[in-house]
């Protein structure tokens, strides 16, 4: 049950950001990221596709949520509430590579960027990491 609730509320909203997009970004109704706020073609881009990967993203769990449903797998409770979170964190995944790829192809990618993939500590003797 919790991949049917789950997948509904991402489902809408992304169908909420597709119908009604907002104009200016806002942490709490609008696809907030470093990224998205480059410019406003960049705040554009990202509100689309996140609309659009929520929208899939939302689908696909929900019909999970529904097989596991039919299949009386609901007694797996744990297992469905320790990987229900994915489904949150891929549409935020893909959106931020759709929109870094969007941003490198006009070259309007921040100079300050750093990639999350290619950050890289050493460990050094004591308590702090140097970066």
């Amino acid at each position: 049950m919790i991949y049917i609730a789950c997948g509904s509320i991402i489902m809408v909203v992304g169908l909420l950001w597709l119908i009604s997009p907002p104009k200016r970004p806002r942490p709490f109704y609008s696809y907030y990221s470093y990224l998205a706020q480059v410019n406003k073609a960049s705040f554009k881009f990202a509100q689309h596709k996140a609309s659009y990967y929520f929208i899939i993203f939302g689908l696909i769990q929900l019909v999970l949520g529904i097989g596991i449903h039919l299949l009386k797998w609901d007694r797996y409770f744990l297992l469905w509430l320790l990987t229900f979170y994915l489904f949150i964190i891929f549409p935020i995944m893909a959106t931020e590579k759709s929109l870094k790829s969007f941003l490198q192809k006009r070259h309007e990618l921040p100079a300050d960027y750093i990639d999350p993939d290619k950050v890289k500590k050493e460990r050094t003797k004591g308590f702090r990491d140097r970066k």
